[in-house]
């Protein structure tokens, strides 16, 4: 890993300058090419420990990082900065080793000990996935791509609300009565096949179907295979959620008020206690979702991710104090917590906002924007912004097959590439030269960028930022479409075509593992469409 080696390299500098650790730095790539590859801010950083200039300290620590083989040249800038160049050899031994083990490519052992648990979609099974259902499944899939490449052992699990208030509404609707909520050709499908007239069973019967033959399919459609389907109605068959209301009642966190019982959350921080369970005896989301979580913390994960959608905001806060506040320290548990909150999806048609609900019947079908875009656009375009910021889904702009839309772009690069090994008659058998070398500026700018993949997955798998994936290919592709339009390798002598051959072989690599960790396909041929 580039970052990891720099990082290191810095600082036994460091250490032997100044005979001490250095604070945290950071180590970026240089923002202009003219100083450098990299850049680090270690002068700033330490020169007020050490009690001189930030140009003074850097220019103490170059002739330490000038003796490291990984430097062609050092350089120090003003307020400070000091700016690496790395040596071509570096950079070409790289590009052998990820030709020579492609299936390392970003490839980590350093989670190797970590168990993981990702829970993500978990739509409740009152109808079919929508597209507001889509950005937390193709988060939650990228996570765990990314999570399984950095050696973590992962669990995909999708938690499946099948007992409560949806669904006997779901039952309701289904019956058509004047407590119905939700409509559309799936609830006049379903009245047609179910024939039970109590609407709790109508609901659970209604709900199975949806799950088995609506919600599953769609899933595999996507790419997305779970480990495990946690039904809800299971914590409270196998005493799971006993367990858990009894335990809460041990530790005196819970009371009864006004015919219901409430948990203290105020004791955590909270400005109001929740109820658990309701005066009608029905028992809350609250309730479940504690005894789900105390279930998750048992079964021995050293790190629970939890994707949800922007309606669950606030909820999470509240069921994070009670993780925190409670099961944590009940079952000793020194594991991670993750909450992922994507934000809202605004389906945009002929520059117009398409409004979207479930229980009015004018959601809009994962399914359906599937058959007009295809998975792979889904996935970009979901994926493509930070889980922070909402999302204006163009359909017009996902359609075109042009430049316009970056999916193509990046797959074009890729097969771009393939195109220029067909040429040559090899791609699978390519032999790596003995001798490789940079001609031109684009090549090792190339080389720089497909360096970084390892620490962009190091990156993600912990801050789950998966948008930057997408960016990353993005870039990578500009990259390789300016190589392609600068320099030849068809025609060039035999030495210059094969090291850019092999240039190419190890960006091919990169795109596909890419695409590959945000379930993205990468075809080898693709035609030219004007933007």
């Amino acid at each position: 890993m580039i970052f990891g080696q720099l990082h290191q390299t810095v600082r036994i500098a460091y250490q032997k300058v100044y005979k001490t650790d250095p604070p945290r730095f950071d180590i970026e790539p240089a923002k202009h090419k003219m100083f450098g590859d990299f850049s680090t801010n270690i002068a700033m950083i330490t020169a007020a420990l050490q009690e001189m200039s930030p140009m003074q300290l850097a220019q103490k620590l170059v002739p330490e990082l000038e003796a490291s083989p990984v430097f062609r040249n050092v350089s120090v800038t003003t307020p400070g900065f000091i700016n690496f160049t790395i040596t071509d050899e570096h950079l070409l031994s790289t590009v052998k080793e990820m030709i020579r083990l492609p299936d390392a490519i970003g490839r980590s052992d350093l989670g190797k000990e970590t168990r993981v648990l990702v829970e993500y979609v978990s739509a409740n099974p009152t109808g079919p996935l929508t597209l507001a259902n889509a950005r937390g499944a193709f988060v939650g899939e990228t996570i765990a791509r990314v999570l399984e490449l950095y050696g973590c052992t992962v669990m995909r699990e999708y938690y499946v609300n099948d007992r409560g208030g949806q669904i006997a509404m779901l039952g309701h609707s289904v019956l058509k009565d004047d407590q119905a909520q939700y409509s559309g050709d799936y609830i006049d499908a379903l009245a047609k096949r179910i024939k039970e007239k109590d609407p709790v069973a109508v609901g659970e019967k209604a709900a199975a179907i949806v799950m088995e033959e609506m919600i599953k399919p769609m899933l595999k459609k996507v790419g997305i295979d779970f480990h495990q389907f946690f039904s809800e109605e299971s914590l409270y068959q196998t005493g799971v959620y006993k367990k858990s209301l009894e335990l809460l009642k041990a530790k005196g966190y819970t009371y009864t008020a006004d015919g219901a019982t409430w948990l203290s959350t105020t004791r955590f921080g909270d400005d109001k206690d929740r109820v658990l369970i309701r005066s009608t005896g029905e028992e809350t989301y609250l309730a479940s979702d504690i005894a789900y979580h105390s279930f998750k913390i048992q079964r021995g994960y050293h790190r629970l991710i939890n994707v949800v959608g922007p309606d669950h905001y606030t909820y999470t806060t509240e069921l994070n104090k009670v993780i925190e506040g409670i099961l944590r320290p009940h079952y000793l548990w020194g594991g991670t917590l993750n909450w992922v909150v994507t934000q809202l999806v605004r389906l945009i048609k002929d520059g117009k906002e398409v409004k979207m609900s479930k229980r009015a019947g004018t959601y809009v079908a994962l399914d359906d924007v599937l058959d007009e875009i295809g998975p792979d656009v889904a996935r970009f375009f979901f994926l493509n912004k930070s889980t922070d910021s909402s999302i204006d889904f163009d359909l017009n702009v996902a359609k075109a097959s042009s430049n316009q839309n970056p999916v193509f772009y990046i797959q074009y690069a890729y097969a771009r590439i393939s195109s220029i090994f067909r040429q040559f008659s090899t791609n699978d058998d390519f032999v790596i030269p003995d001798k490789i070398t940079i001609t031109h500026p684009i090549e090792r700018q190339l080389l720089l960028r497909i360096i970084q993949f390892p620490d962009l997955v190091e990156e993600i798998a912990g801050n789950l930022e998966v948008h930057r994936l997408t960016h990353y290919a993005t870039a990578l592709a500009t990259d390789l479409h300016s190589f392609y339009e600068t320099v030849r390798v068809v025609g060039e002598a035999p030495e210059i075509a094969n090291s850019r051959l092999a240039i190419l072989k190890a960006t091919s690599l990169t795109i596909k593992k890419t695409l590959d960790l945000i379930g993205i396909s990468a075809p080898s041929r693709m035609v030219a469409k004007d933007s």
